[in-house]
């Protein structure tokens, strides 16, 4: 156990005369006098080391105050040493390879080199402190607990934002918010020590660690297929975690953990060193960056590419956020494992690792919604919602004057229902998913399902903790195998194919509900979405208020009415909508209008205001939801009775029963909205109805632009286009590589118009486009098993096969223009990932596709770049903003596939190594499965002439 002696006073001889102090008759007058000194930096240096002498403060306060002059220096020096070795190796005799890559590292510098920074900070503040022996004074506790909360969590997770939003790093990004959430973990319990029993915040802080060493563990092997560099950080840090662990309970932990954050310090100096001379002289200079320990492109894999064709990677600017978002249940479930098994009872440090739940499912959420990946964006929201409110209710449960009201009644308490049956809904979206995602989803439903209340205390413990270390664990694998892949770009570990075709769910849908269309943009949907979500919890959590007590309520409101709306107000406004953005902010004001009053219902009086002014608010709103889907006018209309049951019971004179009504009548539509908008949301298809806006918008052309420019987030607008190609007119639309222009294949003379826009000479050859490789299946085309393995491998991607034409083309639909699309031989086949083309294509069929340039010419990287450049001899133009790529697809040759070889007549964004992969995967599962109908063949042939 940690010694429990008194802090002993260190008497220090400063060089440096003492005559100015030595009047002081009162320690008191101590800090006054040093502060009217002089201003310099070493009589700085020299107060620190004064306080220390006169007991002021203790050893870790001044290693604290220290620090931040360390600080500064460690980022000077290195941006020096940096400067001077890029000096340096630039007058150096120019290296035989390959000039280096252009890195993006001139706009964002190096954000890996600021997460390590702030690694070196907080490493060593705590590496210092494990070095000294406890207790140390309050102020020391909370100015290291400051200091770790703004270096160690701040700082490390402006990096890792950086990395996800410039630099699509998957691993770098998810390691930094990871990290960002320990380090900011750590300093709130520093602040917290003073106030906490040391035994009660032992057992509370170390189920957490445990949660952290495991995510810690996915990280480490994760980066053994990035680079030499962040192992070294990775491993000792998860070291340090383990044996700060074991420092909770013996002192010897806390020397060996100190041990290991002198390295983690020492190892992210050298990456400092190495990734900020990257970015500064942008090539490699030192050793341990550029290659892997375990490259995962030459990981050979069987595993099924169905789930990468469903993957719409709609903007691959940004970095994938799946692994952290699955991670993100890792620490939150742990955590209430060891609560409901009755390993600690305080819930008071255990709560502060719920920021983990915060850092990991938000960031995730938000940048799969920047991604235009909206089904992760609404699960990581269902899964954020889950854990806080679970977490916030079992703090409450420990806080005097609400644990034994909410114990006696909690039996009653039905609000947490709404999470199961939104996850229901969650996890029938996730169908056309990969299979252990959907299995996953569903095991989660059954998790949620015995965290319910109603289940006696007794029982409850151990119907939640068991199911819940099964999700922990399953978890874990999950979130490494969605990392492990994003970094390979292909399915190195197993998830599964989907459970039921995406095109197949629609059709299931329309032919149930009708189908419908709707002006609603992507975004919106996405905002309306989390919206609903967070009003089903919410609503559905207060109807039992005069049913059981005021307090079970309040941690769904809180993290589902005030967080998410408010959150839900911030990708409103990300998507243009400011009305959207006012209508998400009055209900957040609402709801925390709400959690107010049931934390402390004397303050009713003081709140009769802030109800009324929320009447007139939200009445704005009702005039406002005529321009939004249908579904928003009964919920509003509901909403203004809850509003006003709300301004009834502050001024206490609520007809009985007033609140559960209201409540439950708008919770049923509000679930149902929710329903349909994450259906319609992760189909990108208006299959379940919500009707179409009363008021509509009217944009007027000021005929200023040389053809329509429709923007990609609207589904109507890709309708428009959809039916200019039905009248044979040409577009400009982007692709999942450069933009290109499109013609109807039912119109030979639009693609022959193609050539004239282009200047194209008519022996080059223009491309067929197909939304999916099933619609190619649907023909029969007489392909051989290895052409289909390698096509299977290839789309949807940045990949075009040039493959023989036949009889195939005409049960196509291309009819006469199958002359006019590639040569009279041979036809190029491409099936981009891009949602925007692939939903043009679903709907209207195949069509003829060519890169957006005059012939020779630029390609076109931005929608500006079209419109300059043809926007005269265009009919309409899809602006979506810069692409994804700056070349074009890589064009492959697979005529003589059958004989083993494929050729090249143009290495685009795709590299020529990747597609060899792919070919020689494909090879060997072709000749796996040749060999098992040998075996097969061989053995029936036995088993006759046996018979």
């Amino acid at each position: 156990m940690l010694p429990d002696r008194p802090l002993m006073a260190r008497h220090v001889d400063p060089p440096f005369s003492r005559t100015k102090f030595e009047s002081l008759d009162n320690a008191d007058d101590l800090p006054r006098q040093l502060l009217e000194s002089d201003h310099h930096l070493d009589s700085w240096l020299r107060r620190i080391v004064q306080l220390a002498e006169y007991n002021v403060v203790d050893d870790l306060t001044w290693v604290v105050l220290l620090l931040c002059y360390l600080c500064g220096a460690v980022a000077m020096l290195t941006g020096s040493v940096s400067h001077s070795l890029s000096l340096t190796m630039a007058a150096m005799p120019a290296p035989l390879e390959p000039p280096p890559v252009d890195f993006a590292a001139s706009v964002y510098a190096e954000p890996g080199a600021l997460g390590l920074i702030a690694n070196i900070m907080a490493g060593l503040l705590v590496a210092v402190e494990n070095m000294l022996n406890p207790p140390f004074s309050p102020m020391a506790q909370s100015l290291a607990g400051v200091h770790l909360i703004v270096f160690g969590g701040f700082l490390q997770l402006v990096a890792g934002l950086l990395c996800f939003r410039r630099f699509a790093d998957h691993l770098t990004g998810t390691a930094f918010v990871v990290f960002a959430a320990l380090w900011t973990v750590i300093g709130v319990n520093h602040i917290l020590t003073p106030l906490l029993d040391p035994q009660v915040l032992s057992r509370g802080v170390m189920p957490g660690l445990l949660g952290f060493m495991g995510v810690s563990v996915v990280l480490c092997l994760c980066a053994l297929t990035v680079n030499y560099l962040m192992p070294p950080v990775l491993i000792a840090i998860l070291l340090a975690l383990i044996f700060e662990t074991v420092g909770t309970f013996f002192l010897w932990g806390r020397r060996v953990a100190a041990a290991f954050e002198i390295i983690i310090v020492l190892s992210s100096f050298y990456a400092v060193i190495v990734m900020t001379l990257k970015g500064v002289s942008q090539r490699y200079i030192l050793p341990g960056f550029g290659n892997a320990i375990y490259d995962p492109l030459l990981i050979r894999t069987t595993a099924s590419t169905s789930a990468r064709r469903i993957e719409r990677k709609k903007n691959t600017t940004y970095g994938e956020p799946m692994g952290m978002g699955y991670l993100g249940n890792v620490v939150p479930a742990t955590v209430l494992i060891f609560h409901h098994l009755g390993y600690f009872q305080d819930f008071r440090p255990a709560m502060a690792m719920f920021i983990f739940s915060l850092f990991c499912h938000m960031l995730a959420s938000y940048y799969a919604f920047l991604r235009h990946d909206f089904f992760h964006a609404v699960q990581f929201v269902v899964y954020f919602a889950f854990w806080m409110s679970r977490g916030i209710t079992q703090l409450l449960m420990n806080m005097d004057g609400f644990a034994d009201a909410a114990l006696v009644q909690r039996i009653n308490f039905y609000g947490q229902w709404s999470i199961v049956v939104l996850l229901i809904v969650v996890t029938l979206a996730s169908i056309i998913f990969a299979r252990v995602v959907f299995f996953y989803n569903l095991y989660f439903v059954v998790v949620a399902i015995m965290s319910v209340d109603h289940i006696p205390v007794f029982a409850h413990n151990f119907t939640f903790g068991v199911p819940t270390a099964v999700l922990a664990i399953v978890s874990t694998y999950v979130g490494m195998a969605h990392l492990e892949n994003s970094i390979a770009e292909k399915p190195v570990m197993w998830l599964g194919s989907e459970l039921v075709n995406e095109v197949k769910l629609i059709a299931i849908l329309d032919s149930f509900f009708g189908g419908f269309q709707s002006e609603d943009t992507i975004d919106m949907k996405v905002v309306d979405s989390i919206c609903f979500i967070a009003s089903s919890v919410a609503l559905l959590s207060l109807s039992p208020m005069e049913a059981t007590n005021f307090v079970l309520p309040v941690p769904w409101i809180l993290t589902a009415g005030v967080f998410l709306h408010l959150y839900a107000a911030r990708l409103a406004y990300a998507a243009g909508s400011l009305a959207k953005a006012y209508v998400m902010t009055v209900l957040a004001a609402f709801w925390a209008i709400w959690a107010t009053f049931l934390l402390n219902p004397t303050l009713a009086v003081n709140l009769q205001g802030a109800a009324v002014t929320m009447l007139c608010l939200f009445t704005v709103v009702l005039v406002m939801t005529p321009t939004f889907t249908r579904v928003w006018i009964p919920f509003a209309l509901f909403m203004e009775l809850c509003v006003i049951a709300q301004v009834v019971t502050m001024f206490n004179s609520s007809p009985n029963w007033m609140v559960l009504i209201t409540s439950l009548l708008t919770a049923l539509i509000s679930l149902y909205a929710a329903f349909a908008e994450i259906m319609n949301t992760t189909l990108m298809s208006n299959c379940i109805p919500v009707g179409e806006p009363v008021l509509k918008e009217k944009l007027l052309d000021d005929g200023g632009d040389p053809c329509p420019l429709l923007s990609s987030r609207r589904s109507s607008n890709l309708r428009r286009v959809v039916r200019l190609l039905n009248e044979g007119k040409i577009a400009g639309v982007p692709t999942d590589t450069v933009y290109a222009i499109a013609a109807s294949c039912k119109h030979p003379d639009s693609i022959s118009r193609l050539y004239h826009v282009k200047g194209r000479p008519p022996e080059k050859p223009i491309c067929l486009c197909l939304s999916s490789l099933d619609q190619l299946a649907a023909v029969n085309p007489p392909f051989t098993p290895l052409m289909w393995n390698f096509l299977r491998r290839c789309y949807p991607g940045g990949i075009s096969c040039v493959v023989p034409k036949g009889a195939w083309l005409k049960r196509l639909g291309l009819g006469d223009a199958a002359e006019f699309v590639g040569t009279k031989d041979n036809i190029c086949i491409r099936v981009p990932d891009s949602s925007v083309l692939c939903y043009i294509v679903s709907l209207h069929g195949p069509i003829a596709l060519t890169s957006a340039n005059i012939s020779g010419g630029e390609d076109s990287t931005h929608h500006s770049m079209v419109i300059t450049e043809l926007g005269e001899k265009l009919d309409v133009i899809v602006c979506d903003g810069e692409s994804n790529e700056t070349q074009p697809s890589t064009v492959v040759d697979c005529c003589k596939i059958d004989e083993g070889v494929i050729s090249y007549f143009r290495e685009g964004c795709t590299p020529k190594e990747y597609v060899d992969q792919l070919f020689e995967e494909a090879k060997a599962d072709s000749d796996n499965k040749s060999t098992r109908i040998e075996i097969s063949d061989s053995l029936g042939a036995s088993k006759t002439k046996s018979a």
